[in-house]
């Protein structure tokens, strides 16, 4: 085997398990399969390459070059396709890609022409070398052309990225930079330029570069997925190891089982024990060597069901602290939740940090200033590639003590809560017990538990608000309700003192009012005499004005009689049309005197009795029908009375001021009155219609009225239960 076959087998076999671990760390993820599908093309050339080497005659040494080509035309375009994933470009290049794409099946379809190789023939010291034919020179151009599109891409996204990204590119640009040019170096001899390829053993280095950027700067990482490996592979050995243990022990037997039964339960066995084997060491790598395991999927799953069962902030945060401690194996955690008012933070779960440690990242405003820039978490070993690439000025000032203090407190990654690209808080994360730096799985896992924290850390802040809310408003109800309570008994007592008031001076009033009548009355009747002519008219004004005053006793002792609840209700049985005519002519004289109507329009259908106290019912009555007298200036008043049903209802229709929807709201209330009241009836005190009111609804009736507005008259409407 000569040098050239030797490094073209090492080329094969690195790029074969580089791209088959990158490929199974992350199957769905774009970048992941483009660097599959670049490492198996140049897997393919190199390991054609390496059969083309030791090909002992002509034609199968043609057959191996045209295969080694069929690998080699898909590495420009499959690397430039990785290189667009790795710089999230590409929508941008989508056209770039297809137009690649279809010139390399159009060469791979002429490969297996003569137009593509038309032959092999002696070059320098290698006995088969192949010819390009005509189809070749433009597949070249083609590979030079997104090789270097695929460098300028890199380098200028070099220049404009800083931190972890920028080294990634630099590694990647690098590595396969070399290693382009060093498989470049086979094309001299196609043009017959008299160099060997010895470039041919630097293409392997694309994958030791790569692999670097993998393990120190989280490359498409698959440091977790290796690890997972190698336990499957000491179980498995071990589970082997067992099987055929058992067929050596079986063996020495006198009486051996058949080979063939004891395969069979060898395997069987085997098939049983594997898993256990592999929870055991699995068991044993993350207790003693603090090795995180772990299913992304599973974690969020879980740990998304469990916050949707806690609106307790103080539990909330315990579970989002626990559940990182244990999946990720740290050494210590602490929240931090964000006053939106002042912009503070306060410590709301601590978990191996000295709180003045805890809280020292954020005492200023820079940490919150950069994560709500980059929307991303920070991880404390990337500061210092972020502060190489920055020109010296405040940022990179900030960003170097911020450095120095998350190694002086022994935090190893900063992880933002971000609501609607807000901070509303953040995560402080120490460093993982084994010493391992944060992965690739890591960060994303983090990035998006931080999205469910954010959201159910905010709706807990927000019920624990509401609920000291609740207690505060509790508390305050409570001593408004206090206040209140003693205000009203403090009231009842005011009001039991006016209503006893009114109730003594009514009766104190009512004897010398009725004196005064009875004397009054009698000098009028001349039981005295004669009285002077120039008296007569005093007299009656005196016995006018004592009856108004009477009145007014009267309502007065009504109202503290309705108000203290000492009204008694005598119910009987009496026809209201009697009571009406009875009304009308006790009140005709006063609706004569201001020449308007007052008439009774009796119902052609038989009216039946109603049964209720005569008395109060009457002065009711009374009292509305005299209202609408005062309250009448031309025109008068119609009475009627209609059964509906099992109620009566009396209808008293004016044609006097009217009333506005407002005035009708307090119509019934106590010491109310219309503005027509204080032009057309001074007298008026306001408590007839309220009396009115209150007896009705003491005899199970109720009482209302209408009016279309101003000077358009009224309606009251007095219902009354015939039983």
């Amino acid at each position: 085997m000569n040098v050239y076959a030797f490094t073209a087998l090492i080329n094969a076999v690195a790029s074969f398990i580089a791209g088959f671990f990158v490929y199974f760390r992350a199957r769905k993820t774009p970048i992941n399969r483009s660097f599959m599908f670049f490492s198996l093309s140049v897997a393919i050339w190199s390991l054609n390459y390496f059969f083309w080497q030791i090909a002992k005659d002509e034609n199968s040494a043609l057959f191996w070059s045209k295969a080694l080509m069929a690998g080699a035309i898909f590495i420009p375009v499959s690397y430039f396709h990785f290189i667009v994933n790795l710089l999230n470009i590409v929508k941008e290049k989508k056209k770039s890609l297809i137009i690649g794409y279809v010139l390399c099946f159009i060469f791979l379809f002429l490969d297996f022409t003569p137009f593509f190789i038309k032959g092999v023939a002696p070059r320098l010291s290698f006995a088969y070398w192949p010819e390009p034919g005509l189809a070749f020179h433009p597949f070249l151009l083609m590979f030079f052309l997104y090789a270097i599109y695929s460098w300028y891409l890199m380098f200028k996204s070099y220049r404009k990225t800083i931190g972890m990204k920028r080294e990634q590119i630099k590694y990647v640009l690098i590595g396969t930079f070399i290693g382009f040019l060093g498989g470049s170096t086979n094309y001299l001899l196609w043009y017959n330029i008299p160099v060997s390829p010895f470039g041919n053993g630097l293409v392997a280095l694309y994958v030791l570069l790569v692999a670097y950027a993998i393990a120190r700067y989280r490359l498409m990482d698959i440091k977790l997925f290796l690890g997972r490996g190698m336990i499957y592979f000491i179980s498995l050995a071990i589970v082997i190891g067992l099987a055929f243990l058992s067929i050596f022990l079986n063996n020495s037997l006198s009486t051996p089982v058949p080979i063939n039964i004891m395969i069979s339960l060898a395997i069987g066995i085997g098939i049983i024990l594997f898993q256990p084997i592999f929870r055991f060491f699995e068991k044993l790598a993350s207790k003693y060597f603090y090795y995180a395991f772990y299913s992304y999927q599973k974690v969020l799953t879980d740990l998304g069901r469990k916050l949707t069962k806690f609106l307790d902030l103080d539990k909330l945060s315990s579970l989002i602290a626990n559940t990182l401690i244990e999946t990720m194996k740290l050494n210590r955690t602490v929240i931090l939740l964000r006053e939106p008012d002042s912009g503070n933070y306060i410590i709301q779960r601590n978990i191996g940090f000295r709180e003045e440690n805890g809280i020292s990242l954020v005492r200023d405003n820079f940490l919150t200033i950069w994560l709500e820039k980059t929307q991303k978490p920070l991880v404390s070993e990337e500061i210092s590639l972020v502060i190489r690439d920055l020109e010296k000025g405040e940022i990179k000032i900030g960003l170097e003590n911020l450095k120095e203090n998350m190694k002086r407190i022994e935090a190893g990654l900063c992880l933002p809560l971000l609501l609607e690209n807000k901070i509303i808080g953040m995560i402080v994360l120490g460093n993982k017990l084994s010493g391992e730096p944060y992965s690739q799985q890591d960060i994303e896992l983090l990035t998006t538990l931080s999205n469910q924290a954010s959201i159910a850390l905010q709706n807990a802040q927000s019920y624990s608000k509401i609920k000291n809310f609740n207690v505060r408003l509790e508390k305050e109800v409570n001593k408004a309700t206090k206040e209140l309570k003693e205000a009203y008994e403090e009231l009842q007592k005011l009001d039991k003192a006016k209503s006893e008031f009114v109730s003594i001076a009514s009766h104190q009033l009512r004897t010398p009012l009725t004196a005064i009548k009875g004397y009054i009355s009698m000098m009028l009747e001349k039981d005295y005499g004669n009285p002077p002519k120039a008296m007569e008219s005093p007299l009656k004004n005196i016995y006018t004005s004592n009856e108004r005053l009477i009145k007014l006793v009267n309502d007065l002792l009504n109202v503290s009689r309705i108000e203290a609840g000492r009204i008694e209700i005598k119910k009987e049985s009496f026809s209201l049309e009697t009571m009406i005519n009875s009304i009308i002519e006790e009140l005709k004289g006063l609706s004569d005197k201001k020449n308007i109507y007052l008439k009774f329009e009796k119902s052609k259908k038989s009216i039946p009795n109603v049964s209720a106290d005569k008395d109060k019912m009457r002065q009711a009555i009374i009292n509305i029908i005299d209202n609408a007298i005062h309250y009448t200036v031309k025109g008068g008043i119609t009475i009627q009375i209609q059964k509906q049903g099992n109620k009566l209802k009396i209808i008293i229709t004016d044609t006097g001021e009217g009333m506005t929807k407002n005035e009708l709201s307090y119509l019934f209330e106590s010491f109310s009155r219309g503005k027509a009241g204080n032009k057309l009836w001074t007298e008026g005190a306001g408590l007839g219609l309220y009396v009115s009111r209150r007896f009705i609804e003491l005899n199970r009736g109720k009482v209302w009225a209408e009016s279309a507005g101003k000077n358009k008259g009224s309606t009251f409407y007095i219902e009354l239960p015939i039983k």
